[in-house]
């Protein structure tokens, strides 16, 4: 693999990030249907300050993307088509592109990370969690879109894990079958050091449910003797494993 690769790989899953740190919803405001497929606006922007003097003080990373996503609660399997670029001074190049196939197998426990000259990565990941707006979301607004029946609700929750994560989550409530599409999403990501952390922007759009081509979970051969790595658990990682609500 090569070294703009790698330095791509890293960059995305041990720097920075569609697994959840939310229990299985026994208790939720409403879940996402099991089977569909959207497409993606990703923002992500990272500030990091170093209290090291050695080092330097301060670094950042910023991603702006495309994201194509099937969605398979079923049969515990999602993936994303990534396009986009970076820009961070920790890169080699000003900008760099980057055009990337994830692959989550659950049921396995595995990621594939595919890159475009079809060398692949893998690594483990945890269980696949429904997608739901937990029970002590907060609701700070409600109207609708269009149509009176098109409703639209925003949430806002926290996230306490290693680091606390504030999201602010806006939803399409659907009647039939009952459930909810998320529209634009925004994580306020901490940090152990202070003055650091990440803000995440996804907006979500095309929502079809029920509706999946399974021939884009087909794993290359190529993957079959990749080594298998530790995945890092960060909320960009999160995302790539669409964990839209966390």
């Amino acid at each position: 693999m090569n070294t703009a690769r790698m330095t791509m790989f890293y960059s995305i899953t041990i720097l920075v990030g569609i697994a959840g740190i939310l229990p299985y919803c026994y208790s939720q405001k409403c879940c996402t249907v099991d089977e569909w497929t959207a497409d993606m606006f990703l923002d992500y922007g990272l500030v990091a300050i170093d209290s090291n003097q050695g080092s330097p003080k301060t670094a950042y990373s910023y991603i702006n993307g495309t994201v194509k996503a099937t969605y398979d609660y079923t049969n515990r399997r999602c993936y994303l088509k990534l396009q986009g670029a970076e820009v961070s001074p920790l890169l080699p190049v000003p900008s760099m592109p980057f055009d990337t196939t994830i692959i989550n197998d659950y049921k396995k426990g595995i990621q594939y990370n595919i890159g475009p000259d079809g060398s692949c990565m893998k690594s483990t990941i945890n269980n696949m969690t429904k997608q739901c707006i937990p029970d002590n979301a907060e609701l700070t607004s409600e109207g609708s879109l269009v149509m009176d029946w098109n409703i639209v609700k925003n949430f806002r929750y926290t996230i306490t894990d290693d680091i606390t994560t504030d999201v602010d989550a806006t939803i399409s409530q659907i009647t039939s079958p009952p459930s909810c599409n998320p529209v634009h999403m925004v994580y306020f990501v901490g940090s152990m050091e202070s003055g650091s952390g990440s803000l995440i922007n996804l907006d979500v759009m095309n929502v079809v449910p029920y509706s999946i081509d399974p021939s884009v979970f087909n794993v290359p051969p190529q993957c079959k003797n990749a080594t298998t790595m530790v995945k890092r658990n960060s909320m960009l990682d999160r995302l790539f494993m669409l964990n839209i609500f966390i």
